[in-house]
């Protein structure tokens, strides 16, 4: 993202690392922080109900008296609905118009003009088929949108140095449970969709976004026998079977062992009970308080609200244990 690169001075020496996401009633942020080892651990995590549009001055004015923020570096993580990933297969063009033909290519996909849009790319796994050609994966997000959330940051004296979205940073999450090395699936739900991330080893496979969201899945013992709440949870089971089928088909990966639930606000068992017992899906909680060198305890709430702010301080920690390997 070349304009967001722009925005970033020279890299200094930090006192560790601020996740920050803003959501629809407030922000959720993650605050780790470097040891004597230049180990991080986690050491603040919460949500934090704001006006909208937040003033993060305000907003983080508590936290400023306890941490020196301004020391830290910033890391931004979109939602969902604040950029569009598509995959495309990579246009044949040399590496110096590669850019120009991707906005060329993308423009009819997205929801909003290619000329102000901030995009970015990455390569997918090859698949090792034959004649299959390379794919990227492309994230579009409008100008207006990084704007202002990168001008809400810098007037909050934030540091910000890294604008990153959901998918790598849940992934980050993921790389650090004990099956990273054969591969993990982990279902991330909000209210209205979810997603669904299958990672080997901190490359990403595959991502899904689906309309299914906690608010359909009748998980509250007053709707969980309605005939709408059992067709979203079938829709949910199906989605996450087919992304297993379709990463160990096309990437002849070894069947994932099973599925790393991030906890919901309430009724995570509930969730996991209708995977496993009624859709024969071996699913497990993911609990983040288990896999991450904290200094606070993280109930299923902030867990579910906060898990992207947390996996985006974990981006470097995870690109050294990976490089290591």
């Amino acid at each position: 993202m070349q304009f967001v690169n722009r925005l970033f001075g020279k890299k200094q020496i930090s006192l560790g690392i601020v996740g920050l996401s803003f959501l629809t009633k407030g922000i959720s942020i993650a605050i780790s922080k470097y040891n004597e080892s230049n180990e991080l651990r986690l050491v603040h995590c919460e949500f934090i109900a704001t006006d909208q549009p937040p003033d993060l001055t305000v907003a983080l004015a508590g936290l400023f008296q306890l941490y020196p923020l301004e020391r830290f570096d910033c890391h931004l993580v979109l939602t969902l609905d604040n950029y569009r990933h598509i995959n495309i297969e990579a246009p044949p063009v040399a590496d110096n118009e590669l850019a120009e033909a991707i906005r060329w290519k993308i423009q009819d996909l997205i929801d909003f003009p290619v000329d102000k849009a901030v995009i970015d790319y990455f390569s997918t796994p090859p698949t090792g088929r034959v004649n299959s050609g390379k794919s990227l994966d492309i994230i579009a997000s409008p100008l207006d949108t990084i704007k202002h959330q990168v001008e809400l940051c810098q007037k909050a004296n934030l540091n910000l140095k890294v604008i990153d979205i959901q998918e790598t940073s849940l992934r980050n999450l993921a790389a650090l449970l004990p099956e990273n090395d054969r591969g993990v699936a982990i279902l991330f739900l909000q209210d209205s969709n979810g997603m669904i991330i299958l990672q080997k080893q901190a490359t990403i496979y595959l991502s899904r976004k689906f309309n299914t969201g906690i608010d359909k899945l009748g998980l509250n013992n007053n709707t969980f026998d309605t005939d709408r709440a059992q067709s979203e949870q079938s829709s949910l089971a199906l989605e996450i079977q087919r992304s297993l089928d379709y990463v160990e088909s096309v990437y002849g990966i070894p069947p994932f062992s099973g599925l790393a639930v991030i906890p919901i606000a309430q009724n995570t068992q509930t969730l996991l009970e209708i995977l496993n017992d009624h859709h024969g899906i071996t699913a497990r909680i993911m609990d983040l308080s288990t896999i991450l060198d904290s200094d606070i305890m993280l109930d299923d709430l902030t867990q579910s609200l906060c898990a992207p702010v947390i996996g985006a301080t974990w981006r470097y920690t995870v690109e050294k244990l990976c490089s290591s390997k």
